[in-house]
């Protein structure tokens, strides 16, 4: 509380002055250093941040006016009680509280001296079996008139309580230290961390207070940080920022994207026979809430490039190469109705916005900072903002989509398998009953038809604040606001953000991954050299989909145009079919009689897209896993084999690899890896 009274000294605006007259509401002020006078309005001086008064402020401090408010109901009416007799020895009569026609006693009238006054409050106080002392009674008035209402309240009810209470604070150190160093141990009991803490205390000779008071004294001190109990939880908490939680607002499409990888909780079957859980990538536009792409591939293999995510984020679905046919394929496959008619798959893929990133947020993942997708946002003037290491917190929203798609698609397939093994099924990898091909086709339908249509608790407009918005709509609001220039990717714009590999141009074609791709167009171009320098070396550069490789893409950078080249046999295969199924199907047809005849990858082929994988295959598929190391592992076994150097076919690891990217595949033990060469030309 600040005040000012006449003829008081004060420092204000820099310089010593003193207040030598008043003019209605303002003050005069003389310096002390000129004699020059200043008139300053009171509420401006009393404001001002350096306004500072010579003397100590002496009016009352009104910090513990509501003291009463925060006690007890018995402890509040002793005080009221305490209260009206010291107001009555003091002031005559007794506190009115806002009633009238109170007459005062004549034994309190302040022509008696204090003294007598107490004495008459002694026997009326014994009068009325509520007895007080003398003595009390003046630490009571000494009290009041010191410290206002707040003296006459019991300091024993308002003594703040600490956790340890009265234990050593070593100890509670040991203890807090005990919590803090759970966060990455395995789940324990609060025994464990009681006699951990009891013997230190011990070797060192503090006092340690009986284990009922460690036990209180440990959960005080847990809060809300789970150290003993799921380790998943703990770890979580632990990774909450040290700060307020921050709130982005973007307003409008694509002005903040934010891009992450996760586990679903789903198992599927792999085209080796196998099943297996899925990874889902995806970015959400935190405007609108609506997911501009997400692909799926199998754990454990090789991540999605970043690059690829963007070319499906800026391309419409109907234009991305490939998609009917995978479209039409799994329709056929599925239980009728899975998968609606062309005319409504049309009409909904419409509907979905195109959204151009102006920033990404993502993490600091290998796949997420490949060289082709810096490029390209360069390239398109996006901005990029890594997130912190191991802070899910940076990306909020995009693991709130993840929720969604686990609670709205994936728990309604066949081989869920929960969010954590509590929840866990006893052998969903049994009931998985789809293909990865299918579970795709059928989450980006799940993201257009019902995701973009279901009402989201974090869209709202300013308009209409008690009406949850669906990511179209707020799309649709914010766009006519905030209108974006929409961006769609060309052909050959997808084609450039493609995985690439280097092939020579043959007079059979391009063979890559063993099959032989061929187009009329490339005939001038056969036994050419590309005149590319490293890593090219005079090959030609290729790009291929690993999801659809049917086809791939030749770059003709003497017309600068692309190329596209089919698979010889591609009209015999019956879809559109990925990379997995490739390798799959040639590691099958291997293992069945040591070669590999086209036709017979062909067919195989078909039956691992139509026919799903028996049991035997499953128990076979499981049974070869067995064998089965990585590559750099096989890679030096044959580095250290004494007679590496005969060993037929073996490597000739001097040699650069044909494929410009390293293979995730893993590598059998019991033979070594052949060299590439044609499958799909009879002998």
């Amino acid at each position: 509380m600040r005040s000012v009274r006449l003829f008081d000294y004060i420092s204000y605006d820099g310089d010593s002055w003193q207040v030598v007259a008043q003019d209605g509401p303002e003050l005069a002020l003389k310096s002390l250093t000129t004699n020059r006078i200043r008139r300053v309005p009171v509420a401006d001086l009393l404001s001002d941040e350096s306004y500072l008064p010579d003397s100590p402020d002496r009016l009352p401090s009104l910090d513990n006016m509501a003291v009463l408010d925060t006690l007890a109901p018995e402890a509040r009416e002793r005080v009221l009680h305490v209260h009206r007799h010291v107001y009555e020895l003091l002031n005559g009569v007794p506190p009115n509280n806002g009633e009238g026609g109170i007459e005062p006693k004549t034994e309190y009238d302040l022509a008696n001296t204090l003294e007598q006054r107490i004495e008459a409050k002694v026997e009326e106080l014994r009068i009325a079996k509520t007895p007080m002392s003398k003595r009390t009674l003046k630490r009571h008035i000494s009290s009041y008139r010191a410290e206002g209402m707040l003296g006459l309240v019991d300091k024993r009810k308002t003594r703040q309580a600490t956790v340890g209470g009265r234990t050593d604070p070593r100890v509670v150190a040991l203890l807090e230290k005990e919590i803090a160093g759970q966060t990455n141990l395995s789940t324990g009991t609060r025994s464990r961390a009681i006699l951990r803490s009891k013997l230190h205390a011990q070797e060192n000779g503090w006092p340690v207070p009986s284990d009922a008071t460690l036990y209180r004294v440990l959960t005080g001190l847990e809060r809300s940080r789970s150290p003993f109990g799921q380790a998943t939880t703990r770890r979580s908490k632990a990774n909450r920022p040290d700060r307020a939680w921050g709130h982005q607002t973007p307003s409008r499409p694509g002005e903040l994207v934010e891009i992450d990888s996760t586990p679903l909780d789903l198992m599927v079957v792999y085209p080796d026979g196998s099943t297996g859980r899925v990874d889902l990538t995806a970015a959400i536009d935190v405007a609108t809430r609506v997911p501009v792409a997400a692909i799926l591939r199998p754990v454990a293999t090789k991540a999605v490039d970043a690059a690829v995510l963007l070319a499906r984020a800026l391309t419409p679905l109907p234009m991305q190469p490939g998609w009917d046919a995978s479209l039409s394929y799994s329709r056929s496959i599925l239980p009728q109705g899975m998968i609606p008619s062309d005319a409504e798959v049309e009409a909904t893929t419409a509907a979905k916005p195109i959204i151009v990133p102006e920033s990404i947020t993502m993490d600091r993942g290998k796949a997420f900072k490949s060289v082709t997708f810096m490029n390209a946002c360069e390239r398109l003037q996006i901005s990029l903002t890594l997130a912190a290491p191991k802070t899910p917190t940076d990306k909020p929203h995009i693991e709130s989509f993840f929720r969604g798609v686990r609670t709205g698609f994936v728990q309604h397939l066949a081989g869920y398998v929960g969010p954590n093994v509590v929840q866990r099924g006893a052998d969903p990898a049994r009931e998985a009953h789809w293909g990865l091909a299918e579970v795709q086709n059928l989450l980006d339908l799940w993201i257009i038809g019902i995701y973009l249509n279901r009402p989201s608790r974090g869209l709202r407009h300013p308009a209409m604040p008690k009406k949850e918005l669906t990511p179209n709509e707020a799309f649709a609001a914010l766009a006519g606001v905030a209108p974006q220039v929409h961006v769609a990717l060309e052909r050959d714009d997808f084609i450039s953000l493609m995985p690439v590999v280097y092939r020579t141009i043959q007079p059979s074609g391009i063979n890559f991954d063993g099959l032989n791709y061929e187009s009329k167009e490339l005939a001038d171009y056969r036994g050419v050299n590309s005149g590319l320098p490293s890593p090219a070396s005079g090959r030609w550069e290729v790009r291929y989909d690993p999801h659809r490789m049917n086809s791939i893409w030749v770059r003709d950078h003497f017309n600068s145009r692309w190329i596209e080249a089919r698979w010889i046999l591609d009209r015999q295969a019956l879809a559109p079919f990925s990379r997995d199924v490739l390798k799959a199907a040639k590691r099958m047809v291997e293992r069945r009689d040591g070669t590999i005849p086209g036709k017979e990858v062909v067919a195989e082929i078909n039956r691992i897209l139509t026919a799903p994988a028996s049991t035997a295959e499953k128990v076979a598929s499981r049974r070869s896993a067995t064998n089965i190391v990585s590559v750099p592992e096989a890679t030096d076994r044959l580095l250290n084999h004494p007679n590496h150097a005969r060993l037929d076919g073996s490597p000739d690891l001097s040699v650069v690899e044909e494929e410009s990217e390293p293979s995730s595949e893993p590598v059998i033990r019991t033979r070594p890896r052949r060299k590439a060469r044609r499958i799909d030309l009879e002998d």
